[in-house]
């Protein structure tokens, strides 16, 4: 009696056990729960409506791509923005691609967030045109207590070239200092060829040529000035979205950032 009932209590646990694999075979709940059916257009249209009311500019394309082999696993998610706002720049365009990307559907679903929590592979891109960065600083020039400031841009690759024509009262003291025998009258008047790095979101320029008021700057204060003003732009990440920018190249109408 003894054997049989232990026997029995055996079978029962065997196919409690057997019951429990069937069911995490057939409905593996946890993993259901986290990466839901997915449809490319209906994702793009979430993300797209999130990202417009996080993100000022003009328009937001999203484009997703599923895994053949894994339906609900995404391979490529590529978002386009026209006229971003950057901080004080407008960018005409940034492109941003995710490889394999793991998104926080809970988060999407639930709380209308976007977040990537992962992905293989970003790449990203970011156009300023020539316009732009004269509007920018037109927008600085217009902070001035003297408004006779003029500066214009011209994008000769592999430099930028800045022309400018400013009071010398505007002129902080500390570079007015290493320009003082340069000066003549009351106006700083004159051109620089810059070449332009990036690194960690920052954008650096390194000056090859400086003239003001037809004197060419020696090598050695044209250094000074650079470690004064350089950093001379850091670029935000647009929120929520992930990228770093470390390369800038001098394009003949734009400035092209990419990562």
């Amino acid at each position: 009696m003894k054997m049989e009932k232990s026997y029995k209590n055996k079978g029962i646990r065997l196919l409690f056990y057997f019951l429990l694999i069937s069911i995490g075979l057939i409905f593996p709940v946890a993993s259901f729960a986290e990466t839901p059916n997915l449809t490319a257009r209906t994702l793009e249209n979430e993300i797209m409506n999130i990202l417009g009311k996080n993100i000022q500019c003009k328009k937001i394309v999203v484009q997703i791509r599923l895994s053949q082999e894994k339906p609900n696993e995404i391979k490529t998610l590529a978002v386009k923005f026209e006229n971003a706002v950057i901080g004080d720049l407008v960018a005409d365009y940034i492109t941003i691609l995710y490889e394999k990307p793991v998104i926080d559907f809970n988060q999407l679903k639930k709380a209308k967030k976007f977040k990537i929590i992962s992905s293989s592979e970003g790449k990203v891109g970011i156009l300023i045109s020539a316009k732009a960065i004269e509007r920018y600083i037109a927008g600085r020039v217009k902070k001035l207590k003297n408004k006779q400031a003029r500066v214009s841009i011209r994008f000769s690759p592999p430099y930028a070239e800045y022309f400018f024509d400013i009071p010398v009262s505007e002129i902080p003291p500390k570079t007015l200092k290493l320009l003082n025998k340069y000066v003549k009258g009351k106006r700083l008047e004159g051109y620089t060829a810059l070449q332009m790095k990036a690194k960690d979101n920052s954008l650096f320029a390194l000056s090859s040529k400086v003239i003001v008021n037809h004197f060419l700057i020696p090598g050695a204060i044209r250094q000074e000035l650079q470690n004064m003003f350089n950093p001379f732009y850091r670029i935000p990440v647009l929120s929520p979205l992930r990228y770093s920018i470390n390369n800038v190249n001098v394009q003949n109408n734009y400035l092209f950032l990419t990562n």
